[in-house]
């Protein structure tokens, strides 16, 4: 009997300990856990996608597709002359005593330009008007002797002949005088002074050059095909080398025949107004050759190459963020603008106001997202 309560005293003493660990750990069974912490709700699938499109998209600006009439351009290059460019020169020998004007001034027909010494040409006529009014009263008294039959007839006509000698020997002289004084031979701008005060000139010494530089005019050769639609008094463009217009030209006139070396005809055109151009200078000239009105006109940025082919994207979509490949032929160009012509079953067709891109085109394809630069679109004009 004792045996025993050795033994159970133990076991029980364990199994209770183990029924307080049980309850201790594990607690009430029927309470209820602790609910989780609550997680960042997440975006959905449809807030992903705009957003990776809104990343993906392509910065670009826009225009708008007007209606405008165009020119189509024959363009070619000259250089400037003079209408009247010559070098004035002494006819005389002398000394140059005074230059009157200098290189860039205008001088008027006949002004004086420069002044010789002139002592040897005034004593020249002075002597030879001395000799011509002697001889012509001569001749006067001789006129009356033969009218009274008291003078031969040889008598009379030596004292004729030797008064016409003298008279043309005294209008010599006075020629020669009067070309001391070097004058304009027409009206137009001094280019350059070959001499100074002091130098000794001969006839034929260049003292002078002048040009008549309004208008300038340039010859340029223009294929025949060309010429059919041009008339004189035809406006021509007057351009730099950026394209900018830099004067206003006519055409003056059309030559009447065609070199049959190069299969060209001569077209003569003035320049009016030109600003900083004198003869010898380079310039553009653009001809009006045909002329399209009410055609659909864009931006020249707005046109894509592809090979000889070209395109340009139209702003498409609802929510106007995503572009549209279009098939074009490019028709007559105009500095900045050009007319554009639907391909042949291009599919959709361009009307006016059409938004199309104007830059950033070249990185775009069929169907690509994009972005506006510019959030109020331009018209061509703009």
């Amino acid at each position: 009997m004792n045996a025993s309560r050795t033994i159970i005293w133990p076991l029980l003493l364990l199994l209770a300990a183990a029924s307080l660990t049980t309850t201790g750990c594990g607690g009430d069974s029927s309470a209820k856990p602790t609910p989780a912490a609550a997680t960042p709700a997440t975006a959905t699938g449809e807030e992903e996608t705009e957003a990776k499109a809104e990343e993906d998209a392509i910065a670009v600006e826009v225009g708008a597709v007007i209606r405008d009439t165009l020119s189509q351009l024959y363009t070619t290059s000259a250089t400037l002359r003079a209408d009247k460019q010559a070098t004035v020169t002494a006819r005389t020998q002398g000394v140059i005593r005074e230059l009157h004007v200098e290189e860039g001034q205008w001088v008027e027909r006949g002004q004086a330009l420069a002044v010789l010494e002139d002592d040897e040409q005034r004593i020249a006529y002075g002597q030879a008007k001395t000799t011509w009014d002697n001889k012509q009263r001569v001749f006067e008294r001789a006129s009356k002797l033969h009218g009274q039959g008291l003078m031969s007839d040889e008598e009379y006509e030596t004292a004729r002949r030797e008064a016409e000698e003298t008279r043309h020997a005294a209008e010599l002289a006075e020629l020669t005088l009067s070309r001391t004084v070097i004058r304009a031979t027409f009206s137009g701008q001094v280019m350059t002074r070959h001499l100074d005060v002091g130098a000794t000139v001969n006839d034929g010494t260049a003292v002078y050059d002048l040009a008549d530089l309004s208008p300038l005019y340039a010859d340029v050769q223009v294929p025949e095909r060309q010429v059919a639609t041009l008339k004189s008094g035809t406006a021509v463009r007057l351009l730099t080398d950026q394209g900018e217009e830099s004067g206003t030209a006519v055409i003056e006139r059309i030559a009447p025949m065609v070199d049959t070396a190069t299969g060209t005809i001569k077209v003569t055109v003035a320049v009016r107004k030109a600003r900083g151009l004198r003869p010898g200078s380079f310039v553009r000239l653009a001809m009006v050759t045909d002329v399209h009105s009410d055609t659909l006109v864009v931006p020249r940025t707005a046109l894509v190459a592809e090979g000889r082919r070209w395109h340009l994207f139209r702003v498409s979509g609802e929510d106007g963020k995503t572009v549209e490949r279009i098939e074009v032929s490019r028709g007559f160009e105009d500095t900045d603008r050009v007319e554009v012509l639907l391909e042949e079953g291009a599919g959709s067709a361009l009307s006016v106001g059409d938004q199309v891109v104007i830059l950033g085109a070249s990185s775009l394809s069929d169907g690509a997202t994009i972005k506006l630069m510019n959030q109020e679109a331009p018209g061509v004009g703009a």
